[in-house]
């Protein structure tokens, strides 16, 4: 899964240039909130032309706008080679998350693309959302992730994002997200202050501790910072490899726990060595 996803306007040619350059795990192509009113049809209409220039060099995912009707036209616009994901902004329950899915599926079909290949992710960005997060975590085979919409839930909380406020929901995306095995990508703290790298680089450990394993951008200062953050450590990488080592010599051996640096292994443990093995190969 990616450690940093970075928001790019479709419209804009001269941050679309350099996409595949900032070293995002994945880039987003907004036709939501980067992309004024009036300028939506036109970000429908050159999208394909932009995937196909930039999925070959780089994981491209789309974010499509909330309410049926514009989500649908974004979909029309959006279900095509070369687009891995999509964000469903303003995701508020889980019937719209199936109700996307559905269409998804439909679209596959029709343009010959293998079944399952789009898969979904959920910003949830008001309390109502937030309550229904282990139902919309769950509601389609698709989903591969949730996330918080930090300015959208702050407003929506009548107040600005802040610690107190942020990281209690952020923790309660995270628990919803691994109880449904899919992706965690919430990180408690306010994308638009990008120039404020102590606070994200803060807020990014944070998440990691109570087991987030990566977050949004929407500048490159942001992307090192949480592709670092969330990249295992040599000191924890050279751990597991100890612990997958020392596990395979017990079960030669028939023994059900033993010890790595002094401190007892058991089958979590080794569960966590395998998993910090994978994100590095990841």
């Amino acid at each position: 899964m990616w450690r940093s996803l970075l928001f790019i306007p479709v419209l804009e040619d001269r941050f679309i240039a350099k996409a595949a350059e900032r070293g995002a795990d994945a880039i987003i192509l907004d036709l939501e909130a980067g992309v004024a009113d009036d300028r939506k049809v036109e970000a429908r209409e050159v999208l394909g032309s932009v995937v196909a220039r930039l999925s070959p060099e780089v994981t491209t995912t789309v974010r499509i706008n909330a309410g049926w009707d514009a989500a649908s036209l974004d979909l029309d616009a959006a279900v095509i080679p070369g687009v891995s994901a999509l964000h469903l902004a303003l995701c508020e329950d889980p019937d719209h998350v199936r109700k996307v899915a559905d269409r998804v599926s439909q679209l596959e079909t029709e343009r010959g693309i293998a079944p399952g290949t789009i898969r979904l992710i959920a910003m949830l960005e008001s309390p109502a959302a937030l309550l229904l997060a282990r139902e919309i975590a769950t509601a389609s085979p698709r989903m591969a992730g949730l996330t918080l919409g930090m300015e959208d839930y702050a407003t929506a909380m009548g107040t600005t994002p802040n610690a107190d406020l942020l990281r209690p929901a952020c923790y309660q995306i995270t628990q919803a997200a691994r109880a449904a095995g899919i992706a965690p990508l919430a990180v408690p703290a306010s994308m638009a202050n990008f120039r404020d790298a102590e606070e994200m680089e803060s807020a990014a450990g944070w998440a990691r501790r109570i087991g987030a394993v990566g977050g949004y951008a929407v500048h490159p200062v942001q992307v090192e910072i949480l592709n670092r953050v969330f990249a295992p450590s040599e000191e924890e990488i050279a751990w597991a490899h100890r612990v997958v080592e020392a596990a395979a010599r017990a079960k030669r051996e028939g023994a059900g726990v033993f010890t790595v640096d002094g401190k007892m292994v058991d089958l979590p443990i080794i569960t966590r060595a395998h998993d910090i093995i994978g994100r590095q190969a990841g």
